[in-house]
């Protein structure tokens, strides 16, 4: 494990000992299942933890988890940090630092984190999915003038988040995620053959059927036992393709950005706070 890997474990020992305690099921997710089922770990060069979370289940942790967490951890949610641009939850170690380049000019909090994502029902009615697909699609697009344009946008995508800067859409992240949040929740876990992860979203990879997760397989994570996916070879395959095949060196890399990286210090001491959105570093 890196310092990095092991601090990101740490919070995930928490976040499992919390759901234990509050009979709350959850999933290793994304390339964190991967890890735990292909190296019982951390992918090597991995750099961040996923779970997933039935939004029954996520809305009693996001509710109850914050009095059981030690006081240095932070579970940052649009409703907890008002400038928050996710519909997903973060547990964040406030005696860290990691401010990704994305975000970085955000006023919220920048500890090291893992990342837990609400898995919601999808609707059976092939216009009412359409119809809330283009809703989100559209509200994803009116906040993403949130993140620090780099290089790598197209000039459309520059000119379209100045556009909406100028609009004052980057001002309004809150309203928009949480009226993503009421989209994508509607529909029940327990109503629904499939289940989505909006807030990892990757189009149709992120649409499981509902068998996909069960009720779980156990697996061991870095010695921990934790929670798959139950159909977790069926789930890997829809979103790695050949997952037991090992990649190309070039492609052994993270897939996070950071500005700043400091396992030591309080993101605090690297921010200059500009506005109740808008931060710089120091």
């Amino acid at each position: 494990m890196t310092e990095l890997q092991a601090k990101e474990f740490e919070i995930l020992k928490k976040f499992v000992e919390i759901c234990e305690k509050l009979g709350l099921k959850f999933f290793l997710v994304c390339g964190t299942a991967l890890g735990a089922v292909k190296y019982q770990g951390f992918i090597p060069w991995d750099d961040d933890i996923d779970v997933g979370m039935y939004r029954e289940d996520y809305e009693i942790f996001c509710e109850k988890a914050p009095v059981l967490l030690p006081e240095y951890y932070f579970l940052q949610t649009y409703k907890t940090d008002y400038n928050f641009p996710y519909i997903f939850a973060k547990i964040r170690d406030s005696r860290t630092t990691y401010i990704e380049k994305s975000n970085s000019e955000l006023n919220i909090h920048h500890g090291v984190y893992i990342d837990i994502f609400p898995l919601d029902g999808y609707p059976k009615d092939k216009n009412k999915a359409a119809v809330m697909t283009r809703k989100k699609k559209l509200l994803d697009l009116k906040k993403a003038c949130v993140f620090k344009v780099n290089e790598n946008y197209s000039f459309k995508a520059k000119m379209l988040m100045k556009l909406e800067r100028i609009l004052g859409y980057h001002k309004r992240t809150h309203s928009i995620v949480k009226r993503i949040e009421e989209l994508i929740s509607q529909w029940k876990v327990d109503q629904s053959a499939v289940i989505c992860n909006h807030g990892n979203w990757q189009g149709e990879l992120e649409f499981a059927s509902k068998e996909q997760y069960g009720e779980g397989a156990f697996a061991t994570f870095e010695g921990l036992k934790v929670r798959v996916p139950e159909k977790f070879d069926e789930y890997l395959t829809q979103k790695y393709g050949d997952w037991r095949a090992d990649l190309p060196k070039e492609e052994k890399i993270g897939h996070h950005f950071y500005e700043v990286c400091d396992l030591n210090k309080p993101y605090t001491e690297y921010i200059e706070i500009l506005s109740k959105d808008r931060i710089r570093l120091k």
